[in-house]
């Protein structure tokens, strides 16, 4: 195609295997791409699909097949011959668009990716609308090296998560986050060996008596030289370098050790704790729990680990064994960014959860999306069902705060109350705000 616009009308019959490629294949067009661009743009875009938004797929079973084969369709009526893309994951989806005139011209196959990806379909019977968003990383103005651009794209994806337009294309400026990456594996590591990691605590509220009962762990670091880093950069080398079992067993730890503080401070209140998929394929993790519960005199049932939908069944029958054992020790579950991912009352009536999370864009867009309003209905409506607590994340203003009161949700957190605190603020927090009993 020659004309203008990266992307044109739906004009093409191209099957899959004229796009998608593997993983290497794709890193490998790249290079190819960039060797002979000449002064031509090509682009990288990082597609996310986890906040794949299935209403009615909540009650029913749509496969994650049905999505990426819906997903894999629409791209090949989109893109141009020249233009490739590949799975890095069910949820994650990479471009690569070579021979643009110029960089805009990226940003304008973003949004017409987005606009088509965001209408309603069906697959296996139920009504299913996708949040794709997209992260952008152009050649020439990021550099010739493909593994860069592939991460420039990924860090721009999770900024374009956090914006209306869905899209971000990676500035310059963002480049300090993407610099982090060089050695920081080593400074984590030395870090978490030196305690220099901090946990902060963001209040739940119970929505009807307005008390904290209780907090989320949230890791926070300033690495040296006074650099602070995002979590879900910290997060992401964690996983990448191998760390994510130890940083979480430090993180529980040092939760569990600040509960027993807090509870000799007169606040005796349950603790949340976000548990990486990862760390569920560890036969020895209740025992782990167990001892570190013993060691800080904290009861198990104060203690909540967080658990990521859409990550939870993807080893379902290991993942169900390991949640039962722990829930054997009378720990409380959660499962987390509910909403999001590909569970239905199949999986949600085996899993031994106590506690639903409803993911924060639903949240907050609960004013501006009717359909944002309704699936946030059902959740609350689903979980009251199933004897759950519900909690919402995310919850800024005190309409909002009405509205989940008036739909029923048990607790929340969000800056309305207060952001993430270190230990000793949250202890002045709670004796300011907590409503005596």
């Amino acid at each position: 195609m020659t004309g203008h616009s990266p992307l044109p009308p739906n004009q093409s019959t191209t099957t899959a295997t004229r796009h998608q490629l593997t993983h290497n294949q794709l890193v490998g067009f790249l290079r190819d791409q960039i060797g002979k661009a000449g002064t031509n743009t090509t682009a990288v875009l990082f597609m996310k699909l986890r906040r794949a938004k299935r209403l009615d797929a909540i009650i029913g079973d749509t496969s994650t097949q049905s999505i990426i084969n819906y997903t894999d369709q629409r791209l090949d009526s989109l893109l141009r011959d020249v233009d490739r893309y590949a799975h890095f994951s069910d949820e994650q989806i990479c471009l690569v668009l070579s021979g643009l005139a110029n960089s805009a011209q990226s940003i304008l196959a973003a949004i017409k990716i987005l606009s088509e990806l965001h209408k309603p379909f069906i697959a296996d019977g139920h009504s299913v609308s996708l949040r794709p968003h997209i992260g952008i990383a152009n050649f020439p103005e990021l550099g010739r090296d493909a593994g860069q651009l592939l991460m420039y794209a990924d860090i721009a994806s999770d900024i374009a998560a956090t914006n209306e337009q869905g899209y971000h294309v990676h500035q310059p400026e963002d480049r300090i986050e993407a610099e982090v990456y060089n050695g920081l594996d080593i400074e984590l590591t030395n870090a978490i060996k030196a305690n220099e990691l901090q946990v902060h605590y963001q209040p739940q509220i119970n929505i009807q008596t307005g008390r904290c009962i209780s907090v989320e762990a949230l890791i926070r670091w300033t690495a040296p030289g006074q650099r602070i880093i995002n979590p879900s950069t910290l997060i992401r080398v964690a996983e990448n370098a191998g760390l994510i079992n130890t940083l979480t067993l430090w993180i529980l730890n040092t939760a569990l050790r600040h509960t027993a503080a807090f509870k000799k401070a007169g606040i005796n209140i349950g603790i949340s704790v976000n548990l990486p998929p990862k760390l569920l394929e560890d036969k020895e993790l209740p025992q782990i729990i167990q001892q570190t519960l013993d060691i800080w005199g904290v009861s198990a049932s104060n203690l909540t680990l967080e658990i990521t939908e859409s990550l939870l069944i993807e080893d379902y029958e290991s993942s169900l064994t390991m949640l039962s054992r722990l829930r054997e020790l009378g720990i409380r579950l959660s499962i987390d960014d509910f909403g999001t991912g590909y569970s239905s009352l199949a999986y949600l009536k085996r899993f031994p959860v106590q506690e639903l999370k409803i993911d924060i864009l639903f949240i907050r867009n609960i004013h501006q999306s009717q359909e944002d309003k309704h699936l946030v209905r059902t959740i609350i409506d689903l979980a009251k069902n199933f004897n759950l607590t519900t909690v919402a994340e995310g919850v800024e203003d005190r309409k909002t705060f009405d509205l989940l009161r008036d739909l029923g949700c048990d607790l929340v957190q969000g800056f309305l109350y207060s952001r993430a605190l270190p230990d000793t603020d949250f202890i002045n927090w709670y004796r300011q705000h907590n409503v005596p009993e």
